[in-house]
């Protein structure tokens, strides 16, 4: 319809500058248009006694609007457009031959695949007035763009097993930038493996300046499909903790799904999660026994709801390393209190943890226990780094910053951030604000600005609460069910003592407080600090639950033993690897603990990797440019399956030490993500001047295109003097005056 009143599509307005094309002056129109209107008011004027002044006023509106037009007419109204010149340009046109496009998203209702649809779409007939206007370059793309000679079944590649979209684009853009390129097209699921363009390539693609125009493929819900959207799980774990996994679930309806785990062919554990409907994922945690040092390799499995066909993307692989060896604390004391002497009972039977304690005595002397030799500690606190980075995490109770020299106190500090140990600083008479270290480099580390005139060490029984953040963390969890988690949190002793930890960082993130005349204040608080958490425990008093609870009840010991774990689980050791698979290659990196340290220099480390199908590749890894102590290689795996990898590092042919890690190959990622991605789509064409288009809307695209600024343009008037619109208003308006006249009798 708007088409039939103003003669051209609304594009062509849009993409058009309007302009009168008789080439008068416009301040004649405008001239013309104020004497027709005296003409009219002067002749209306002449009948205001038959009339009353609002009829002859509407009656004069009507003739000075149908006048006015008449002369507009006259000047000939026009759109001038630039027009992509035909013959002269090319569009570029990328298919997307990856593995998804393969699908099809009704196979029982006898649904062509995606792939099948985007054929026809450029097949001759398709592709016809778009061929006849422009040379079109053909392209498929997964990984990467690949110039193909046209989209016959012969000519497109097998399915690929990665989708890149904007890397793929901009592959398109550079090899296309010899021709005149008017437009470029991409017939895409917009299923990216990664998500996402990055920023860095949308604003390349951009830079082109040739508009993307997106044709979505595929259903955007699949009501009948659950996807294992991710499965988030720490690389590392000590044995003896329990893993906390998070877990999305992608789903277009409500209801319930059940999730198996296994290790390996063992099975572990399952949950049933219920499916909120007015969401499109449900997010859920499952807890996981970490038994002994080794591997862990998880499988996550959904089962299938009715009607499921795509079960590729019900499952999910994650490989945790346990790593042998027990970790290291070392426990510095200023007293000898009630609270030292329960901690050191909880954690002496932890297979997994070594607590060393240093605790004051005398000014000039320290009394040692859990030490490895006599010259362990002997002079008191480490002086030198190295001694003091071959611990896991460091604990700090009731002592004076002024026990510390300002070399030791930057240490503490290097200890966080650089060798990213943990460090955990607990109340009494001298700890905290009371003991100075508001006024120490240790204080940046910390999650709260100490300072003295916080307020003192409290002497008073107050009971304990546990946060919404305490009772997501797996170290604060006394049982797996929340609901009693927080009964039995609710239900112990209260602690002797507390210390106010005055203003929290941005940051921190408070797990435990204590209610203090009716109001919540911080108890335990964490925060990040560059490599690695600080902890402050704003109280000495816990040994009062092992004093008040019955002999049985452990919650005591597994409150310190599971915070020390905590601790100390992500803590790197002298000598890390890792693995991830990353665009169908593993990555392997090698990190140093201290690469500054003596030991660690002059160093060359190799990397075997083993598959569980007998497949043997050697490594070579190479310092990474900007980053110190590290090292790193890739490959490409020849085959699905888990591969151990064990590096070596030797200096020249002396073998230093070795770590193990591992890691699961599976190429099923096409399998996921396979809703159609439309708002990747869109945001590529909305950013680029182009349009998101349905394979329905395909034959409109060629006119679209031609409006492009991007190639070879020329310039053409478009005449809207004869637009049907102009002589219907003219019309209506004439109609309108006769009309009013006969009512009135005034004809």
């Amino acid at each position: 319809m708007f088409e039939f009143l103003f003669k051209y599509p609304r594009q062509a307005f849009a993409e058009s500058e309007f302009v009168l094309a008789s080439g008068w002056p416009l301040w004649l129109l405008v001239v013309g248009i104020v004497l027709c209107a005296g003409l009219v008011i002067a002749t209306l004027l002449w009948k205001r006694q038959s009339l009353s002044v609002w009829r002859l006023a509407t009656l004069g509106l009507f003739q000075i609007a149908m006048l006015a037009l008449a002369l507009f007419v006259l000047w000939q109204p026009a759109l001038v457009e630039e027009r992509l010149l035909k013959g002269d340009n090319a569009v570029a046109i990328l298919l997307d031959s990856s593995a998804s496009m393969a699908l099809a998203d009704d196979p029982a209702a006898g649904a062509p695949s995606r792939m099948a649809q985007a054929r026809d779409l450029l097949s001759p007939d398709g592709l016809r007035e778009l061929a006849e206007s422009y040379q079109i370059l053909p392209y498929t793309f997964a990984g990467r763009a690949e110039s193909v000679p046209a989209f016959s079944a012969e000519a497109i590649p097998p399915p690929g097993s990665a989708t890149v979209v904007g890397q793929s684009v901009l592959q398109a853009l550079r090899q296309a930038s010899t021709a005149s390129l008017g437009a470029v097209i991409v017939v895409s699921d917009g299923a990216d493996n990664g998500g996402s363009i990055a920023p860095a390539e949308l604003s390349e693609i951009v830079g082109f300046g040739v508009p993307v125009h997106t044709v979505g493929m595929g259903r955007e819900s699949i009501p009948e499909d659950l996807e294992l959207e991710s499965v988030q799980l720490p690389t590392k774990a000590l044995a003896g903790t329990t893993l906390t996994a998070r877990l999305n679930i992608r789903h277009d309806q409500g209801g319930s799904a059940r999730i198996k785990v296994y290790d390996g062919d063992t099975f572990l554990t399952t949950r049933e999660v219920q499916l909120d409907p007015a969401q499109k994922s449900t997010l859920t945690f499952i807890d996981i026994d970490v038994p002994e040092p080794g591997q862990l390799d998880l499988h996550f499995t959904l089962d299938p709801v009715n009607g499921e066909r795509n079960l590729d993307n019900n499952s999910r692989a994650h490989v945790v390393d346990v790593p042998e060896g027990r970790y290291r604390i070392l426990y510095v004391e200023g007293e000898p209190r009630w609270e030292y002497k329960f901690m050191q009972r909880a954690l002496a039977d932890d297979p997994g943890i070594q607590l060393t304690t240093l605790l004051k005595v005398t000014p000039n002397k320290y009394y040692r226990q859990g030490i490895d030799s006599p010259e362990q500690l002997e002079a008191g606190f480490p002086t030198e780094r190295s001694e003091l980075f071959g611990y896991d995490a460091l604990i700090i109770g009731s002592m004076n910053v002024a026990e510390f020299s300002q070399e030791q106190q930057a240490m503490i500090r290097d200890f966080v951030s650089e060798r990213g140990g943990s460090l955990m600083m607990i109340a009494g008479r001298n700890g905290l604000g009371l003991g100075g270290w508001g006024d120490s480099v240790v204080n940046e580390v910390l999650p709260s600005r100490l300072s003295p005139g916080d307020g003192g060490f409290v002497r008073e029984q107050v009971p304990v609460v546990l946060t919404n953040a305490g009772r997501a963390a797996p170290m604060l969890k006394f049982s797996d069910d929340d609901a009693e988690n927080t009964k039995s949190w609710s239900e112990l002793p209260a602690v002797a003592d507390y210390q106010n930890l005055g203003a929290l960082r941005p940051a921190a993130t408070t797990l435990l407080e204590v209610s203090v005349d009716g109001r919540n204040q911080p108890l335990l608080v964490t925060q990040p600090y560059g490599r690695g958490r600080s902890y402050l425990l704003a109280t000495g008093g816990t040994w009062r639950w092992q004093m008040n609870l019955p002999l049985d009840d452990q919650r005591h010991e597994t409150f310190w033993r599971q915070l020390a774990r905590n601790l100390v689980a992500n803590s790197p050791r002298p000598f890390e690897l890792s693995a991830t698979v990353e665009n169908q290659n593993i990555r392997v990196r090698a990190a140093l603990r201290d690469p500054q340290a003596e030991e660690n220099q002059g160093l060359a480390i190799t990397a075997v990797a083993t598959s569980d199908n007998g497949e043997l590749l050697n490594l070579e890894l190479l310092p990474v440019a900007g980053e110190s102590g590290l090292y790193e290689a890739t490959f490409s795996p020849g085959s699905e399956g888990l591969y151990g990898i064990e590096a070596i590092s030797r200096r020249g042919d002396e073998l230093v030490s070795s770590v193990r890690t591992a890691a699961r190959f599976e190429q099923g990622e096409e399998a996921f993500n396979i809703r159609q991605n439309r708002v990747l789509l869109e945001r590529l064409s909305e950013a680029t001047g182009g349009r998101y288009w349905t394979p329905a809307e395909w034959d409109d695209i060629a006119d679209a295109i031609s409006y492009s600024s991007a190639g070879i343009t020329e310039q053409q008037i478009n005449y809207l003097w004869d637009a049907p619109f102009f002589f219907l208003l003219l019309i209506l308006l004439k109609t309108g005056e006769w009309l009013l006249r006969r009512h009135w009798q005034v004809i």
